[in-house]
């Protein structure tokens, strides 16, 4: 049986509704946003400066550039003590926190990178969850009450900056099939039918590594 389940999705394709019952049927643990405490605890920082860096993650670069456009940049980090700590730090601390996670076992990874921080341990089974980009922006407005127009412009940045920020740890291409032992299109696929099918494969799992690319 799999020790851990990483679920990477597009932005906006439901996949918390999936993993919410994927760990009620396997008696898993969900880790999310629990994973920001353990990269601030071991980088010494607030929780609150890791979310903000976190919500950052992808588009980092450019908004500094903004920023020390804007105002003296500079001296404010200097006089900020968390001021260090950047995306780069972000990701290297989530690598830590991930591969630590993953020795307990037991656990459902949503997003941050799981299936390639984790791709050459074959305990751990790769799950990448898919839509239509219709069915994503209707599924934004309808969970966030955001407009249509407000919907579409989220749903694109943010898939935007997910693949820049998982393209930057340089270990294999997100968007790679192979990666996976299994994408499932949730605008096909119901989340309790999901659910089946990644409870199955982590049940039955012979996971192994992908090959090297």
């Amino acid at each position: 049986m799999a020790r851990v389940i990483s679920i990477s999705r597009q932005y906006g394709a439901g996949a918390h509704l999936v993993s919410e019952r994927v760990v009620a049927r396997l008696g898993y643990r969900l880790v999310d946003r629990e994973i920001l405490d353990h990269i601030a605890s071991q980088a010494g920082i607030s929780s609150q400066w890791v979310e903000k860096v976190e919500k950052g993650v992808g588009d980092w670069i450019n908004r500094a550039i903004a920023e020390w456009l804007a105002t003296n940049v500079r001296t404010r980090y200097l006089h900020d003590p968390s001021s260090g700590f950047d995306e780069e730090k972000y990701r290297r601390f989530l690598g830590q926190a991930i591969h630590q996670i993953a020795k307990e076992g037991r656990v459902v990874l949503l997003g941050r990178g799981g299936q390639l921080i984790l791709r050459d341990d074959p305990l751990v089974v790769r799950v990448h969850l898919v839509a239509e980009e219709a069915d994503r922006i209707q599924r934004l407005m309808e969970c966030l009450g955001y407009s249509r127009e407000r919907a579409e412009q989220v749903a694109r940045r943010e898939e935007k900056k997910r693949l820049s920020f998982l393209r930057a740890f340089d270990l294999g291409d997100p968007e790679d099939p192979l990666l996976y032992h299994l994408t499932i299109n949730l605008s096909l696929v119901d989340y309790d039918r999901a659910a089946d099918f990644i409870c199955g494969l982590a049940e039955s799992s012979g996971a192994k590594a992908p090959a090297a690319t």
